[in-house]
């Protein structure tokens, strides 16, 4: 084994893709799993329901379709078509969570992955470790088997839009992720490999620790400056206007569960929203 050749979890190695600081890196990568989650919320919670009402729906039709078919009683073919049709709407829900996940039945190429945010730094080096893990001559992750033996996983397994669920400790998206054989794949993935030499091959620019914005004012005004609401604003009404774009300040904070600036600390960034659109709007 080379000296710098290390045998680390693929989430370690993703943090260290994202930030010198390895701590610091994997909170980056909860922050991005979490709002991961959030996205895929709804979809994930109707499958489940869907599949388990479809389950539930095919056990209490089959099994009375085996007494009665049994007892040769009249309607079993009847009850029989039901369940068999309940338990092909059960696997159609699990075929198309696939096929959101990889394109298809099949995996065949990588897909646009699922991020709340992909413009995000920390995002945009995951990816490029992804993109690396994605290539045939790259080194292959494994798991660990009950007994201590490698089980390494194909390359496709890193084609899923849900792939940050390789490297995230929320529940949600893990539990989420299907392998491209098989259904649910959850383990914990390893990596054999000389990190340093990965990000450099993968031309990743991991973070610098240092002290962390206490406020991510940029991001907020960037995101609200195209917002509808802040669009349809009447600006001959400034007061009003500048508390409404305070609400969706707030707002854009809470949702990405950051802490709240007091409303006097939101004022100035707010007017400078009013600047710009007023600007955009003089042109």
């Amino acid at each position: 084994m080379d000296d710098r050749t290390e045998v680390l979890s693929l989430r370690r190695v993703a943090a260290r893709f994202i930030n010198t600081d390895e701590q610091t890196g994997l909170a980056e990568l909860d922050r991005i799993a979490a709002d991961a989650s959030r996205v895929i919320q709804k979809r994930y919670w109707l499958l489940i329901t869907t599949s388990a009402a479809t389950a539930f729906a095919t056990a209490v039709t089959l099994l009375p379709w085996l007494a009665l078919t049994v007892n040769q009683a009249p309607g079993a073919d009847v009850i029989g078509l039901i369940g068999l049709g309940c338990f092909g709407l059960m696997m159609a829900a699990g075929a198309s969570w696939r096929v959101f996940q990889y394109g298809g039945l099949k995996a065949t190429t990588p897909q646009k992955p699922v991020y709340a945010d992909p413009e995000d730094s920390a995002v945009r080096n995951l990816e490029r470790l992804f993109a690396i893990l994605q290539l045939e001559s790259s080194p292959r992750a494994f798991y660990f088997a009950p007994n201590g033996a490698r089980r390494y996983v194909d390359r496709r397994y890193f084609f899923s839009k849900l792939r940050a669920a390789h490297v995230a400790n929320d529940s949600t998206i893990r539990n989420a992720l299907f392998g491209p054989v098989g259904f649910w794949f959850a383990p914990e993935l390893f990596l054999e490999a000389d990190v340093g030499k990965l990000i450099a091959d993968a031309k990743a620019k991991p973070s610098r620790k240092g002290a962390p914005k206490q406020y991510d004012h940029t991001n907020a005004i960037i995101a609200l400056i195209d917002h509808p609401k802040v669009r349809a604003l009447d600006i001959s009404k400034k007061r009003g206007n500048q508390r409404e774009i305070i609400e969706l300040l707030e707002d854009w904070y809470e949702g990405r569960r950051l802490k709240v600036p007091s409303q006097t600390q939101l004022a100035p960034y707010a007017n400078q929203i009013l600047e710009t659109i007023a600007k955009n709007r003089s042109s």
